[in-house]
């Protein structure tokens, strides 16, 4: 008999040790889960801003054609001054608005130019995210 009071008497120590391993294993996966979670939500963002950017360079890039195309009419004379740039492009959530400034400047040789600067600022927002890209473009003319 004195070999099962033995055993009765470990098996008494060993009882809380369950529970410690338990409550260790649920801690653990619970921080494992956590920093899971945090990476996918970082991950999303990131595409978020991604694409954000790609759509506000898309939309700066037809903000620049749009300009081009009113400095350099299809079938015209290409212009001699910078048409009025009032209005600004929308696409869906993202909007290109275009500046135009020229100079007129004089080569050694007498020749004439007109030198165009455009610059369109293509900005998207979607949710609490928001991106904007400016892109520039420089041209001349002969005047």
């Amino acid at each position: 008999m004195h070999h099962n009071d033995n055993f009765r008497r470990s098996l008494n120590k060993q009882r809380g040790n369950t529970l410690v391993i338990a409550i260790f294993v649920i801690v653990v996966l619970g921080a494992l889960v956590a920093a899971l979670s945090n990476l996918v939500r970082t991950t999303s963002e990131s595409v978020v801003v991604e694409v954000l950017g790609t759509r506000s360079f898309m939309a700066a890039q037809s903000g620049i054609e749009q300009g081009m195309m009113e400095l350099y009419p299809i079938g015209g004379s290409p212009a001699t001054a910078c048409p009025g740039f009032s209005e600004s492009i929308e696409v869906g959530n993202c909007e290109a608005a275009v500046a135009c400034e020229s100079v007129t400047h004089t080569s050694d040789s007498n020749e004439t130019y007109i030198h165009f600067r455009l610059e369109a600022t293509g900005t998207c927002t979607a949710g609490g995210q928001a991106a904007s890209r400016k892109l520039a473009i420089e041209t001349r003319v002969k005047n």
